[in-house]
């Protein structure tokens, strides 16, 4: 039995990212120290997530009412185990991201606003997992999205700026129809609390009401996540960020979508929704295929990884649609190993990108000889994304299909096979162009080993790395875990005795 933690370890993960901002902001300090103190605020903030994971697997889930008011009429934050595996890896990537980052350039070349923005960009991502309600959640979204909003616009050069204009907007647009979804939601039930929702939301099944509503909430956080058609929003957006930055883009921000999809269809709304989850499986079967087609006829590295967010978060959307205790595990999986190798990738191409001065495959080449260490890690990520066995791509995908068999869903099955085949397809052009392709005899540096900034990127891709090869060979844990977070989550009456106890009991954070 693990040692009992205070509720209030919760709002940690929110607050000292939040603080740290505001003293960064205000830094006047060495360049240095600054960089040091960013670190030490996140690796406090990833331990306070490890002591948070282990409660809620080992003990029960956490909940931390603000203020002492009893839901549903105050705010509360939850700990369970899936908010609390999300939290972790946010801030676990956080730190290999940053420390990408110190490795490419000198700390005095460091724009100041890219360090206080990550650090607003992660609290906002730890409130939307931790929150129990729709309000605090579209409020995480905009403190989120303005810092993403900042970090995309804040280093580009001159003449690049229209070209995020695109990310703006779709977002804009999704905000505001995120506040439609609110406002029906609230019209409908009186509530915006997820464990009165999922007890009134029961109450309505059936109601065309509630089939609009959850309609809404695929379009809202469809668009959030990257789905088909709003995909194109990451080609667009995500290349123009400098490669650290856009691993962790990568990594989190579309799998927030991702996240409430399976908060809202899986532990608030009713499981009768059959003619919804079948329209987002078939969408994601869609995004699957099309993305990964949009990324075989690309010939930038970054270009080509952002289409294959888009496409890896169909899969996760056609296991959210196929619903169902192993589909949803089979979505929480795939969420785990996705963030790991999808933004792997993306800091291989900022070595390449630090080194050659471009990501463009029809100028790169002969890395391969320049730096095996890289070749390899590429290659894992690489063959892990398109589901290669005993990867942990391979793993995730088998879940998947396992499920769709389980639901008859042949067509989907298939289609998500073929979209391997189109991953692995584009995953090999870009080792063959960049890694195996020999350089021009004229170029003097074909054989020089990386340059030294470049060198240190490579040595802070091992985290990554090793994580990729644990969600493989080793995937049992990851895979026991995803299934008890699944559990957990479509046990909607145990969610509702844990927020919503008896205002004559003491509050204790955690279920009786």
């Amino acid at each position: 039995m693990a040692a009992s933690i205070s509720p209030n370890l919760l709002a940690l993960p929110i607050l000292l990212p939040v603080a740290a901002a505001i003293v960064l902001f205000s830094w006047r300090g060495a360049p240095k120290a600054r960089r040091l103190f960013a670190a030490l605020a996140l690796g406090t903030s990833f331990g306070a997530t490890l002591l948070l994971l282990r409660h809620s697997f080992v003990d029960a889930a956490l909940v931390l009412r603000l203020g002492g008011y009893m839901a549903p009429y105050g705010i509360v934050l939850v700990g369970d185990k899936l908010s609390t595996l999300l939290l972790s890896l946010s801030a676990g990537l956080a730190l290999c991201v940053i420390a990408q980052g110190f490795a490419e350039r000198p700390a005095d070349e460091e724009h100041p606003l890219r360090l206080p923005l990550l650090f607003f960009l992660l609290a906002g991502l730890s409130l939307a997992f931790t929150t129990g309600d729709l309000f605090n959640l579209f409020v995480s979204f905009e403190v989120l999205l303005l810092a993403s909003y900042g970090l995309l616009t804040l280093e580009l050069r001159a003449g690049e700026t229209p070209r995020a204009l695109p990310y703006l907007t779709i977002n804009l647009v999704a905000s505001a129809l995120f506040v439609a979804a609110s406002a029906l939601t609230y019209g409908l039930f009186g509530t915006l609390n997820f464990a009165e929702l999922s007890a009134r939301a029961a109450e309505l099944s059936g109601d065309p009401r509630l089939i609009l509503l959850s309609a809404l909430f695929v379009i809202v956080f469809g668009i959030k996540a990257g789905i088909f058609p709003f995909y194109y929003l990451l080609p667009t957006g995500y290349p123009l960020l400098p490669a650290s930055i856009a691993a962790f883009f990568a990594g989190m921000l579309t799998k927030l979508g991702i996240y409430v999809l399976l908060r809202m269809f899986g532990g608030v709304l009713p499981s009768d929704l059959s003619t919804v989850h079948t329209a987002l499986a078939w969408i994601g079967g869609l995004t699957m295929v099309l993305g990964g087609l949009s990324a075989v006829a690309e010939m930038r590295i970054k270009t080509i990884l952002a289409y294959h967010i888009a496409s890896q978060i169909g899969y996760m959307a056609l296991a959210i649609g196929l619903f169902g205790e192993s589909a949803f595990a089979a979505a929480i999986f795939f969420l785990i190993h996705n963030i790991v190798v999808k933004s792997g990738l993306f800091l291989v191409s900022g070595v390449i990108e630090r080194e050659l001065g471009t990501d463009d495959l029809s100028i790169v080449s002969g890395l391969a000889r320049r730096s095996p260490a890289l070749a390899a890690a590429f290659l894992l990520l690489a063959f892990s994304l398109a589901g290669l066995p005993p990867l942990s791509g391979f793993f995730g995908k088998l879940m998947i299909v396992r499920a769709g068999l389980e639901n008859e869903a042949i067509a989907l099955v298939i289609l998500s096979l073929a979209a391997s085949f189109i991953t692995l397809a584009s995953m090999l052009k870009i080792y063959l162009y960049a890694f195996m392709r020999p350089r021009a005899p004229e170029a003097s540096d074909c054989r020089a080993p990386l340059g030294r900034e470049a060198r240190a990127m490579t040595f802070w891709l091992i985290p990554i790395v090793l994580a990729t090869l644990a969600l493989g060979p080793f995937a049992e844990p990851a895979v026991h875990a995803s299934v008890e977070a699944s559990r957990e989550l479509l046990d909607q009456d145990g969610y509702r005795t844990l927020i919503l106890i008896d205002a004559n009991q003491p509050i204790e954070g955690k279920a009786p």
